[in-house]
């Protein structure tokens, strides 16, 4: 599967794995669980390793966007970790209009992204 889902009740941290394209299937298998997780605890962090890749269906599109708007004040630090580089730059220029707490990092710094992610305030 392109997009693996893992839960962390302790630190209230969902973590994303990005393997390949993501289909309107794969989105609709892990946001409900990440929405869930969400209504279970309030606030929650998140961890995106993005080993590779390539784009994601269009009908995936309007949906995240829609996700995105309703949840994001329910995320308060994310992790974005990969080496692809516009990845990084996209997400820092998001992080830029957002409260949320962003930092990226480079694959060799997954575990210094695990880390920082489970670091209490």
């Amino acid at each position: 599967m392109p997009l693996t889902y893992r839960e962390d009740d302790t630190h209230k941290l969902v973590e994303l794995e990005v393997h390949g394209k993501i289909t309107k299937a794969d989105y609709d298998e892990v946001i409900p669980k990440v929405q869930a997780f969400i209504d279970q605890h309030g606030t929650i962090r998140l961890l995106e390793v993005v080993e590779d890749f390539s784009g994601f269906e269009i009908s995936v599109l309007w949906p995240g966007i829609k996700f995105d708007i309703q949840n994001l004040k329910h995320i308060s630090h994310v992790a974005v970790v990969s080496d692809t580089g516009w990845i990084g730059a996209l997400a820092k220029a998001a992080g830029s209009f957002m409260s949320t707490k962003l930092r990226t990092f480079d694959l060799s710094e997954l575990a210094e992204a695990r880390a920082w992610i489970r670091k209490p305030e």
